[in-house]
């Protein structure tokens, strides 16, 4: 019988910064991230227990959503198995970054935190309860860099589990790019601007030549398999909301070859709003990406934090989607900081 879920919940788990938790997922005013494990840093996992908790949070969720869960866009009419499986995989728990974003440096004041979880996810195949199939999302901080990244990417592709890797594209990874060729893997390279002097101040590290080489080496590693290959640009009020910087992103995206693209707005601005109630600019920042991203015939992604935000939309879709003469409209807007554009730096 079906019930209300997901499959994160039965058979996910994500390696987060002192917890481990069905998922990885932040949404509806603070909710998300159902906590299996607190005050974990590494240690190998009872995994009965662990499946305990999962099936006694799948016994209330089928009663009524759990609070945790409540308003999460992942909840659908789900068949929950009862196997004790895990093929789900995030990891969340590295803040160890070869970057210093502007948008993040706050929030990982943890700085070097770290622990290994290639002996976890090792215990958890040698005693049966994984399941191929899934996919490892591998985020951070910087996931490249983290303990044991090249044992980890190995240990999956080897049992059948696809890599997913949200990178800063500074270091590239021959393991990566190995993975890309045999189609067992995709990559997110969060770049965020078009040219060298804007990245330097959102990232505040120069190495704009570096993400540019890892760009070309996991282009070309993914071969036809272009969809494989997201370049994601995170909007951050102050620094890349302008028309000039996405024009010279979608130059760079045209000169990679790159057809998918991903955008996204920082999360201190998007949560200082609440999600709701943000400047009309953001939303002509958004038709702008949707016009350029069929101007350039490419595929076009929003991620979370702006998803929350465009499903608070106050105002429809704007004319500049189809009219590239109105970009009046986006410098009055850009430059008028009398409502919702503030920033704290």
């Amino acid at each position: 019988m079906n019930k209300f879920g997901c499959s994160f919940l039965e058979k996910g788990i994500n390696f987060d910064l002192d917890t481990v938790c069905d998922c990885c997922i932040s949404h509806n005013d603070g909710r998300g991230l159902p906590k299996l494990i607190k005050n974990y840093h590494g240690e190998l996992i009872d995994w009965e227990k662990l499946f305990e908790v999962k099936a006694r949070r799948i016994k209330m969720q089928q009663e009524k959503t759990i609070y945790d869960c409540e308003g999460c866009y992942h909840l659908n009419d789900y068949q929950f198995s009862g196997e004790k499986k895990i093929k789900e995989f995030h990891f969340s728990h590295s803040r160890m970054c070869n970057a210093k974003c502007v948008y993040c440096s706050d929030l990982y004041s943890s700085g070097t935190k770290n622990y290994d979880t290639y002996p976890v996810i090792k215990d958890l195949i040698d005693k049966g309860y994984y399941e191929p199939g899934g996919e490892a999302t591998m985020q951070g901080g910087e996931p490249t860099i983290m303990l044991n990244f090249d044992n980890l990417v190995d240990l999956f592709i080897t049992n059948g589990t696809k890599i997913r890797v949200h990178t800063s594209g500074i270091k590239c990874s021959d393991k990566v790019v190995e993975a890309l060729k045999h189609n067992n893997g995709s990559v997110v390279i969060s770049i965020d601007s078009g040219c060298r002097e804007t990245y330097k101040k959102i990232k505040q590290v120069d190495a704009f030549d570096n993400v540019l080489n890892t760009i070309k080496r996991y282009i070309e590693a993914v071969g036809s398999n272009k969809e494989n290959f997201i370049l994601k640009y995170v909007i951050v009020p102050g620094y890349n909301d302008n028309l000039d910087e996405v024009d010279k992103f979608f130059f760079l995206v045209r000169d990679y070859g790159i057809t998918t693209v991903a955008v996204d707005i920082e999360v201190q601005y998007a949560q200082k709003y609440n999600n709701k109630d943000v400047s009309e600019h953001i939303f002509l920042l958004d038709d702008y990406f949707k016009y350029k991203a069929k101007e350039f015939n490419v595929n076009l992604l929003t991620y979370s934090f702006f998803s929350y935000v465009l499903q608070n939309r106050q105002v429809g879709e704007s004319d500049l989607i189809k009219n590239r003469f109105l970009y009046n409209v986006f410098f009055n807007l850009k430059n008028d900081k009398s409502k919702n554009m503030s920033y704290r730096r």
